[in-house]
């Protein structure tokens, strides 16, 4: 993270309050061998930075997550990320500086795929993964003083993360810099049908030692 003063503290937020509508199945609780799904991505979360804070959509139930963890709740239903981000940021604005936010649904992600987002921040706003004409508003890391230009966008109906990060600093990380360490992509991955989820135990080897849940 050498392009980041030593003194910013850099924590991690999670959002796992989707509705699975594809996967039929809640992802957060999807088996992947000894483990669950939201439980993988907050261990490697966890391994990188800290604090970490998953933010769940109302009355959801998580899996057992470890003491450390903090767990929210979204104030409002179905209002996509960009207010789940506010509201993560709100939590942890006494804590950090600045939070690498992923989804739940990223479980290929690793210290290194983190490490290398985070080290882009430098004096920036935000950080936000571009893949060609994609952005990955959940491969990100935000500071936490964007919290009131948040709450700004969201009064203005400005409800996208691609709004923020056209008002803000913001660094744009081709993903083609993250192929340095992770040549598939394969961080960027979201895990939204069946076929992709027995795709993602067949790459990981864990076909065989995962108890099918459908």
């Amino acid at each position: 993270m050498s392009n980041i003063s030593k003194e910013t503290k850099i924590g991690g937020m999670i959002l796992c309050g989707g509705e699975s509508s594809r996967m039929d199945y809640p992802k957060a609780w999807l088996p992947m061998g000894n483990e669950l799904m939201l439980q993988r991505v907050v261990r490697v979360v966890s391994d990188t930075v800290s604090p970490v804070i998953v933010v769940a959509s109302q009355k959801q139930k998580l899996p057992e997550l470890p003491e450390s963890v903090t767990v929210i709740f979204d104030k409002e239903t179905g209002a996509g990320p960009l207010p789940a981000i506010a509201h993560g940021l709100d939590t942890l604005k006494d804590r950090c500086d600045a939070a690498f936010v992923s989804g739940c649904d990223t479980p290929l992600i690793d210290v290194k795929f983190i490490t290398k987002i985070i080290s882009a921040l430098g004096e920036n706003q935000l950080v936000m993964v571009q893949e060609g004409k994609w952005y990955h508003p959940l491969a990100a890391v935000y500071r936490t003083s964007l919290i009131e230009q948040i709450y700004h966008l969201l009064n203005s109906n400005q409800r996208r993360p691609i709004d923020l990060a056209e008002s803000a600093k913001a660094c744009f990380l081709k993903a083609d810099v993250l192929r340095e360490i992770d040549p598939e992509l394969r961080g960027l991955q979201n895990i939204n049908t069946r076929e992709q989820y027995f795709e993602l135990l067949r790459e990981t080897g864990l076909d065989n030692s995962t108890k099918i849940p459908f």
